[in-house]
Order: C-alpha cells, then sequence, then structure tokens
C-alpha cells in the first residue's frame, strides 16, 4: 500500500489524535495545541499531499520500525526509508568511518552498506505514491500517524520543509567551507587512541548565539 492509499482509506480523525497523543509526550507544555489545533494543522496537510499529482514510487519504500532509544533503552516506532540495495558487511568486520578502512573493517559511509536512510528532508511530491512497508507491530493506522508527524518535522507544507532543508544544508556547506579554509578550533583527544573534534567558526557563532538568547 502506498502512502496515498493509505490516507485514503484509514480513518484520518483516528490517525489525528494518535499524533496529538504523540506530541503530548514530545513537545513543551507551553508549544501543545489543543486536539482541534492538531486536527486542522493535519488536514491541511493531508489536502495538500492528495493534491500532488501521481508519481512514480521514490527509489526507497517507506519503512516503520521499532527502534530502542540508546539513552533511555525505551522502544519506539521509528520511520525511515528502507535502502533496497542493501548489502550486510562482510561477517567479523568492523565500521569504519572514512574511505580506505584498515584490514578489518568496512567503509560505513558507503550507502550500500547502510539499511536504513532518514526521510525527513525528502520532498512531499516524491513520497506519496511510495509503498510503506511496516516492520513494526502497529496498524496502519498508526504507521499513517508517524508518517505524517515525521513529515511535517520541519515544517507543515512541502514549500516550507524545501526552505528549511535549503537553510540547514546552507550551514553544513559553510561549516565544510570554514574547516576547508583553516577557520576551526581543535580540540584534542581526550585519550590515547581517540578523535580530535574540530569545531567550525560558524558553529562556534551559532552556539554562542543560542547561549546568548537563552
Amino acid at each position: 500500500m502506498t502512502l496515498r492509499e493509505a490516507l485514503q482509506s484509514v480513518n484520518l480523525p483516528q490517525v489525528y489524535k494518535l499524533i496529538y497523543k504523540k506530541d503530548l509526550q514530545n513537545v513543551a507544555a507551553c508549544d501543545r495545541h489543543t486536539l482541534e489545533e492538531c486536527n486542522a494543522s493535519y488536514e491541511r496537510v493531508v489536502k495538500e499531499l492528495l493534491s500532488k499529482p501521481k508519481t512514480k514510487a521514490y527509489t526507497m519504500p517507506w519503512l516503520v520500525r521499532t527502534s530502542t532509544d540508546p539513552f533511555t533503552k525505551k522502544k519506539y516506532v521509528e520511520v525511515c526509508f528502507l535502502n533496497p540495495k542493501y548489502v550486510a558487511p562482510a561477517k567479523g568486520l568492523k565500521p569504519w568511518g572514512g574511505k580506505n578502512p584498515p584490514k578489518g573493517c568496512y567503509n560505513i559511509n558507503l550507502n550500500k552498506h547502510n539499511r536504513i536512510f532518514a526521510s525527513g528532508f525528502t520532498p512531499w511530491r516524491k513520497v506519496i505514491d511510495t509503498p510503506i512497508v511496516i516492520e513494526a507491530k502497529c496498524s496502519i493506522t498508526k504507521a499513517v500517524a508517524e508518517i505524517l508527524w515525521e513529515m511535517t518535522f520541519y515544517g507543515w507544507t512541502d514549500a516550507s520543509v524545501k526552505n528549511k532543508v535549503e537553510e540547514i544544508m546552507g550551514k553544513i556547506n559553510e561549516a565544510k567551507n570554514d574547516v576547508k579554509n583553516g577557520k576551526y578550533t581543535e580540540l584534542s583527544a581526550s585519550k590515547d587512541g581517540g578523535f580530535k573534534i574540530v569545531i567550525p567558526d560558524s558553529v562556534s557563532k551559532e552556539i554562542k548565539n543560542i547561549i546568548g538568547n537563552s
């Protein structure tokens, strides 16, 4: 079932109610909306999604799976993309974050060795007719609620998500240029064999602005 087909078949008020309950757990009290406001917001989201012209499926299907929070150890439902070209690294190899991995390691940056990819930055028009794969123990209604929540993390419209992505990528490129041009602060490794930490000047400036405005 594609996302479009799911939106046309599920009980949307129930979907909105599930999103509302999720927001109560994840949003600061001062930013919480009423159920009615949640319904109105997501009605507009669904209307825009269903207005998108029919398109071919995205290169990777939606994946709704169960993950474990590394800090709290609690399980939660996660939405991402499933890599159909995934190739598991050879048994016994350790992950290596760079090119030319040493013997006994594999390059974790190769797309083929990543089973899942983040979905938040992808334009809505590209994923409305993409199939949904459910690995978590949940209903299609719950899956749709999780997908809609994930899709609106960076904005309430396709255009606003696009603008946010461009803003974030601009900051990433600025940080890369800082490192390339030697504009950064380097912190020594905390222990022998550890990694040095490089903080681009643009990142330091952003942190100071956040602290100054808090």
